[in-house]
């Protein structure tokens, strides 16, 4: 049971992406179905025939090799190329918006499926500049949440807050900020903030393609200081 239901799209911007800052930080949302609802049912009809594997508290794409040796290429499967491709369209204008000359290429990206009941463990992203999600299908209720150090407590040894559990201390001692699962939307963020998937209260599944960026080709800081990167798939 995937759960499809299709988004209400009233109110947005007629150009399918918006920006915000979360936590004072910038976000970037992209909506498929502004431009293509069909699309948005299709894809997730492909997602949901894909294989899974158990993954602790949730599914992983059966691709995943849990032991390194591959099966982060979800952006190889010739019937998500679509999707691919409109998320690599999506991230140039990501980096029109951050002033960045390179083109971002998808170095990894794999699928995740909570059934009811499950979630995804707090985690950070490895090996990549740029991190994203798109969200197949799966309740607006259920949301991924990310987790910035509160500055009063951040870099010191004084806790002076009284807490119970490991809930209230994770709001206490960070800035938390949670986005709700709306089908067809791509959402790009930092790697290096940490942030989970909350339990799926629903009864059907919530499916998301998580998919890393790193920028490829001449990076030129100024001066001496040249990197040049040729990132391959």
């Amino acid at each position: 049971m995937t759960g499809w239901v299709a988004p209400k799209y009233k109110g947005g911007p007629k150009d399918s992406w918006m920006f915000r800052e979360v936590l004072g930080i910038p976000f970037y949302r992209f909506d498929l179905g502004y431009s293509n609802e069909d699309k948005v049912e299709e894809i997730d009809k492909i997602l949901s025939s894909l294989p899974w594997s158990d993954n602790s508290t949730n599914q992983i794409w059966g691709g995943v090799k849990h032991e390194g040796g591959g099966g982060s290429d979800l952006y190889n499967h010739e019937p998500l190329r679509y999707l691919f491709e409109w998320m690599q369209d999506c991230m140039a204008e990501v980096c029109d918006r951050m002033k960045i000359p390179n083109e971002m290429i998808c170095n990894a990206a794999w699928a995740n499926k909570n059934r009811p009941d499950e979630w995804f463990f707090d985690h950070t992203h490895f090996n990549c500049f740029l991190s994203s999600n798109y969200y197949s299908s799966g309740d607006s209720n259920a949301v991924t949440k990310w987790y910035y150090p509160n500055p009063y407590f951040d870099k010191t040894n004084i806790f002076p807050v009284k807490y119970s559990g490991q809930d209230e201390y994770d709001n206490i001692y960070n800035l938390t900020h949670e986005e709700p699962t709306v089908p067809g939307r791509f959402i790009v963020f930092p790697p290096t903030i940490r942030h989970r998937a909350t339990p799926n209260q629903e009864e059907c599944d919530r499916i998301t393609v998580a998919a890393n960026w790193f920028p490829t080709g001449l990076i030129d800081a100024g001066g001496v200081s040249h990197l040049n990167v040729k990132v391959i798939q």
